[in-house]
């Protein structure tokens, strides 16, 4: 419980196995998160009545934006959540060779951001592609 507590709840840390495992976790938790949303959504829109030449494909991508603006709510909600409660105002900004770096420590949030836009432009261009 204190490992996931450190992982989650902690913004710095000077253990380079805590930082790894956040680097695989927080992407990985957003991506889940994300499939779970996508397969929410799916089975609210597969329980409405829809005209059978609604498209499927189109519809899917579409939820799938919808479930990438959900998560990204999310995450960056959860990314504000810990930098308020670790005093942002106390953290160090400057760029140092160091484990304990900020922009180190924030990186997995960015890697989980960068996943969720490559999503969103590949059915963003399939959309455009099915129009």
């Amino acid at each position: 419980m204190n490992v996931i507590k450190t992982i989650f709840l902690q913004l710095k840390t000077s253990d380079q196995m805590m930082l790894m495992g956040r680097y695989i976790l927080i992407p990985l938790v957003a991506l889940v998160l994300y499939y779970l949303i996508l397969m929410i959504l799916i089975r609210i829109k597969s329980l409405k009545p829809v005209d059978d030449l609604d498209n499927f494909y189109l519809r899917f991508n579409f939820l799938k934006i919808y479930s990438i603006s959900i998560t990204t709510l999310f995450l960056n909600g959860y990314w504000y959540y810990l930098l308020y409660n670790n005093s942002v105002t106390s953290i160090e900004w400057g760029f140092v060779f160091e484990l304990t770096n900020i922009y180190l420590q924030l990186a997995p949030f960015l890697i989980a951001n960068v996943l969720l836009m490559f999503i969103y432009t590949k059915s963003k261009k399939t959309i455009l592609k099915i129009i």
